[in-house]
């Protein structure tokens, strides 16, 4: 990777840092804050404007339901002072004693702005679970 792509690489781990400790204010500093900005969350409606991309991650840190995000399979691209990063989210949640997997799809968009990277787009989508099919004449065992 280049200096500028593990720049771009930091920005998006400190959103994943910011998400995982459920704190607002560091947030607040990841993205930059334009009436453009736009974030949709696995399985969730398009939230358009920074007032509304901050309040839905208000609220996504009042949940009291232990949760932590890895990312996989990351890739970083660059043009100008514009650079995008996809790969996978895997996302761990406790509810009721008991671990549940899932995955997501995502890109995260950002802009070069006073030297900085922020972030302007954030899109996952959920990937579907397929259960495995079973070897022909043998059992599938998980």
């Amino acid at each position: 990777m280049t200096p500028e792509q593990q720049a771009v690489a930091a920005a998006n781990q400190g959103f994943y840092d910011a998400l995982n400790a459920r704190d607002l204010a560091a947030m607040e500093r990841i993205w930059f804050p334009a009436d453009w900005a736009e974030c949709i969350h696995p399985g969730g409606i398009a939230l358009r404007g920074w007032p509304a991309v901050r309040d839905s991650w208000a609220i996504a840190f009042m949940s009291t339901v232990p949760s932590m995000v890895a990312v996989t399979d990351v890739h970083v691209h660059l043009l100008g002072d514009v650079a995008w990063v996809s790969y996978t989210e895997r996302i761990a949640a406790t509810i009721d004693g008991e671990i549940h997997a899932s995955a997501a799809h995502a890109t995260n968009v950002f802009v070069r702005h006073d030297d900085a990277w922020r972030m302007v787009v954030h899109h996952a989508s959920p990937v579907p679970y397929v259960v495995p099919a079973a070897p022909e004449g043998g059992l599938l065992v998980n």
